[in-house]
């Protein structure tokens, strides 16, 4: 935004002092403008240099101030020319392209009073009422056009970055959108000291239900455990494919609460509708910031470590990452919850379970 202050600001200020006239031909004109000319430098010096410094009501209050500039300069040059008009349209023009839309709205009512006002103050009415009339046309059509533009602008760009976040097969945010959630979670851990888990959930023997049943079915099954995951998420937690049969939640909480996600995640996936070759099982690895893990390498290497134990332990299950402490760990630094009563390992066919009975999930 520097940039439209700076390139204004330079050439008012030139026109100012190389246009005759420019300035409505008086001193005091001409020192009016060079000096507006020169804070509107000054303000992209600013912008550009320390923009964090920079209040929020700031960028609201230039346009108004500005109209008020415009109009206190005119009265006193008692200048009615077209040029001078048209001034009204660079605060006008700021407003449509940065600020809130009511805001600009805002704006443009003020701009046609202040021109009104104006005009009426320098000429009889009927001799300004033609003048105002097309020019507050212009600053409304001009207003309409460039917000419905931004609007246009601004719902393409939203789409796009919803695309560029999202997983198109299953719907869930993709791995993009999870680093950012994830690095979102370890500054709230930095910061007040709040426990998040992570969990990685990989489909059981998803390559021979690809080769027997086919990728469309491999797909339903992706589809479906991502249906598992959003319906076991809570608000506060944020789920994700990281791609292939690899999926990841971020549960605000401590592991007793990630236990509890994954169980009803397995669940959640074991109660689902039935695929052409029965049920998918998963195998879950949990990581917790408490347990020393506070960079988004750590905790992934830590759920890596976890998932890897419970594919080793016989996959359909839920094994947790602790903390090392004493020679008695020091060669396993795991904690593994068994299957959810249906068997460990493969299904039956094609590594598929069939629907477990009632009070065996």
């Amino acid at each position: 935004m520097s940039w439209f202050f700076a390139v204004g600001g330079s050439v008012v200020g030139a026109c100012a002092l190389l246009v005759p006239g420019f300035a409505g031909g008086t001193t005091t004109g001409v020192v009016i403008t060079v000096l507006t000319a020169v804070a509107m430098v000054a303000a992209a010096v600013v912008l550009r240099v320390v923009p964090q410094r920079v209040p929020d009501a700031f960028w609201v209050g230039v346009p108004f101030i500005a109209l008020g500039i415009i109009g206190s300069l005119n009265l006193v040059t008692h200048d009615v020319s077209v040029s001078a008009h048209l001034y009204f349209l660079w605060p006008l023009l700021y407003a449509a392209t940065f600020l809130r839309y009511d805001v600009a709205y805002l704006l443009l009512g003020s701009a046609c009073a202040a021109d009104a006002a104006v005009t009426f103050s320098l000429q009889p009415f009927d001799v300004g009422l033609t003048d105002v009339a097309a020019l507050l046309t212009a600053y409304v059509v001009s207003t309409v056009v460039v917000t419905s533009l931004r609007r246009r602008a601004d719902t393409l760009v939203a789409r796009l970055e919803e695309q560029a976040l999202t997983d198109p097969l299953t719907g869930l945010p993709n791995r993009r959108a999870f680093d950012h959630d994830l690095a979102r979670a370890l500054r709230a851990t930095r910061r007040d000291g709040t426990e998040h888990c992570l969990l990685i959930v990989d489909v059981d023997h998803f390559k021979t239900i690809n080769d027997t049943w086919g990728h469309a079915t491999g797909d339903e099954v992706l589809v479906a455990v991502a249906a598992a995951l959003r319906r076991t998420a809570h608000a506060a937690d944020a789920g994700a494919r990281l791609g292939g049969d690899e999926f990841a939640m971020i549960v605000a909480g401590d592991v007793a609460r990630a236990r509890r996600h994954a169980a009803a995640l397995r669940l959640a996936v074991a109660r689902g509708s039935q695929l052409p070759g029965g049920l998918p099982t998963l195998s879950v690895g949990v990581a917790s910031t408490a347990a020393g893990a506070t960079t988004a390498e750590a905790l992934l290497a830590a759920a890596d470590r976890a998932l890897y134990r419970a594919k080793l332990d016989g996959r359909d299950r839920v094994a947790l990452e602790t903390p090392a402490a004493g020679p008695a760990r020091q060669n396993r630094a795991h904690e593994t919850v068994g299957g959810a009563g249906r068997g460990a390992g493969r299904g039956p066919v094609g590594g598929l379970h069939h629907r477990p009975e009632e009070g065996h999930a």
